[in-house]
């Protein structure tokens, strides 16, 4: 072999070898969708959790986008969102897709990528993914359920009464969250979904005499919320019990069993490094979140005249810690 084709054969055999580094070296890249905004404390915790796996993983970028259809609710917005994501998945390309809530799940997921090649892992999709058929060849996910039994069961303890109502912001999550607790607590529940603040302030006083305990949802979907004013309005005027499910809610409520977002997060981005090692979506079964923390509002107790028993308050975080009273 002359020295000419030997030269030839040298640089394609460099060429193949530095590709084939560059080939086993590309990172792999990971992109979160956020059906929510920045700051929102639920996608906070959940952003934290996937960045505590995969923001300083050797081997991964990650990207994170976000659809803020808390703030901009509007079907023409959710979609407008969803193509603008849409979009970004086509030009970058990712090796997986990790989505949160259920507006990522319904409007990005369903009618552009369920049955795709690129494999999506979801999180805080409430109660059911039955709805968007999930899972899928390419979709695994946690759903978000709430202890829903356990926090009326304690309302119950101090209530003189057993209507129960729902208030919350009106959205999605709101709406599908009411009719899973229906379904989990087995009665109808007096459901009020308010866009304001000075709405949810006229239908929590009359729940103060038209019910015996309250679900009380957070306040993301609740235009003018003060949290100043809120506080002091439920602290004057709170009559019945009530509970609510997520740590933010605590303060305004007698009682919490919050969710934990990171837990949501951490699955999620150790489920998609799975993914990304050989493992099949489907393979990976569908699973619920599994972690709370108990709040107790000692004020509002005082008020109401109610004392928790004592193995309740080892286990519980006082809302008096969290900075808002």
């Amino acid at each position: 072999m002359d020295c000419h084709l030997l030269g030839k054969t040298a640089i394609l055999v460099s060429a193949l070898l530095l590709w084939a580094t560059l080939a086993v070296a590309a990172p792999h890249k990971v992109l979160y969708v956020d059906s929510y905004h920045h700051g929102y404390p639920w996608s906070a915790g959940i952003t934290l959790g996937v960045n505590s796996v995969l923001a300083d993983r050797e081997g991964v970028v990650l990207k994170i986008v976000r659809m803020d259809t808390k703030r901009n609710p509007s079907e023409a917005s959710k979609k407008i969102a969803a193509l603008e994501v849409k979009s970004v998945i086509d030009s970058w390309r990712p090796d997986l897709v990790i989505t949160s809530d259920d507006n990522a799940a319904k409007y990005l997921v369903v009618p552009y990528f369920k049955g795709s090649s690129t494999p999506f892992v979801f999180c805080g999709v409430n109660w059911s993914a039955d709805s968007y058929g999930f899972p899928a060849p390419n979709v695994t996910g946690m759903i978000e359920v709430q202890l829903v039994a356990q926090i009326l069961d304690t309302m119950r303890d101090y209530a003189t009464g057993n209507r129960v109502a729902f208030l919350k912001g009106d959205d999605l999550s709101a709406r599908k969250e009411a009719a899973f607790f229906e379904e989990a607590i087995a009665r109808q529940l007096d459901k009020r979904f308010v866009t304001d603040f000075t709405e949810w302030k006229k239908q929590y006083l009359a729940l103060q005499t038209q019910a015996d305990m309250i679900f009380l949802g957070n306040r993301a979907s609740i235009n003018g919320w003060d949290d100043a004013e809120a506080l002091a309005f439920v602290l004057a005027n709170a009559r019945v019990p009530s509970g609510g499910w997520a740590a933010w809610v605590a303060p305004f409520a007698l009682l919490a069993f919050a969710n934990e977002p990171k837990e949501q997060g951490e699955w999620a981005a150790k489920t998609a490094l799975k993914i990304l090692d050989g493992a099949a979506p489907s393979e990976i079964p569908v699973v619920t979140n599994q972690k709370a923390t108990i709040y107790l509002n000692m004020e509002m107790a005082k008020k109401l005249n109610i004392k928790f028993p004592i193995e309740l308050i080892e286990r519980a975080t006082f809302t008096s810690e969290m900075g808002l009273q």
